[in-house]
């Protein structure tokens, strides 16, 4: 199984960055992998959502389950994809005046060593800049309201 581990402090609130990283239909907007996301159904703070990934003419989808606590934490969890688990997790810190905290954590493992021979090369990418993506997205959101 592969773990991935990420801590990083921002300076954006709770509530910018769970609601940027809760707005899985924009995902296609700025991560580059992504061709394209959509929410399949979502009520009392559970969303289930599809993201379509290419890269390097590699092309899967996976659905997670997200189960939102609102500006603090998102749970993620497979429901289908290329994968025997996935699971993980956003957590948001509050700062007060400096931002945030962002804790990424996700572990997955491949259905089978074919698909990770296959895919395991492009998830590896995906994520290592996840994290980057969501930060400058954040950046420029920042920027484009400050200069209005």
């Amino acid at each position: 199984m592969t773990k991935i581990v990420k801590t990083v402090l921002v300076p954006h609130s709770t509530k910018e960055m769970f609601e940027l990283v809760s707005d899985i239909e924009n995902y296609s907007q700025y991560l580059p992998w992504c061709v394209k996301s959509e929410v399949i159904s979502e009520g009392n703070n559970i969303v289930v959502g599809a993201l379509y990934v290419e890269y390097l003419k590699i092309k899967t989808e996976f659905t997670t389950q997200n189960i939102h606590t609102p500006y603090s934490l998102i749970e993620i969890s497979l429901i289908k994809g290329p994968f025997k688990t996935l699971h993980g997790k956003w957590e948001f810190i509050s700062c007060k005046d400096l931002g945030c905290k962002i804790n990424f954590c996700l572990e997955y493992q491949f259905a089978n060593k074919i698909l990770e021979k296959c895919i395991g090369p492009v998830f590896d990418v995906i994520t290592k800049n996840i994290l980057n993506c969501f930060i400058k997205e954040a950046n420029k959101k920042l920027d484009n309201a400050s200069s209005t």
